[in-house]
């Protein structure tokens, strides 16, 4: 899988930081953070969702938008670390009704296959995202 490159790496490190910062975090546990340094864009949401076997931690990074009362992706993306890595793993926009995944899944939950196209593409994104969200929030 392709890894997020240098300057995005450290971009999403100090959004996974973000958590434990009294500044940012909304949760007692340091498992949620809201980054709204400039109030004319939407916050970036940062929040710890779960594990992935063979992989390590996930993370959520996300805008979310409303629309008729109810909450929107706009993206939302997760992305596993692993050794100080981070890999884009999926990429959602509510207003576009798109979610994709680049892992297919055995009967038991494990990865199975990846789509590495998409992990490259999502990989590209995500290093340009990070640099955007950097300069939107004055990181």
């Amino acid at each position: 899988m392709k890894s997020l490159n240098h300057k995005a790496t450290q971009i999403i490190q100090k959004l996974h930081e973000a958590m434990s910062d009294p500044k940012y975090r909304q949760d007692e546990d340091g498992d949620y953070a809201k980054i709204a340094n400039n109030s004319s864009l939407m916050p970036v949401i940062v929040e710890k969702v779960g594990h992935l076997a063979g992989y390590g931690e996930i993370i959520s990074i996300a805008h979310y938008g409303e629309q008729n009362g109810d909450l929107m992706a706009d993206p939302e993306m997760t992305f596993t670390s692993v050794d100080g890595k981070y890999y884009p793993i999926s990429f959602k926009n509510d207003y576009v009704g798109l979610y994709q995944e680049v892992f297919s899944y055995d009967e038991d939950g494990k990865p199975d296959a990846i789509d590495i196209k998409l992990q490259s593409d999502l990989t590209t994104f995500a290093n340009q995202w990070m640099i955007n969200i950097q300069e939107q929030q004055r990181l």
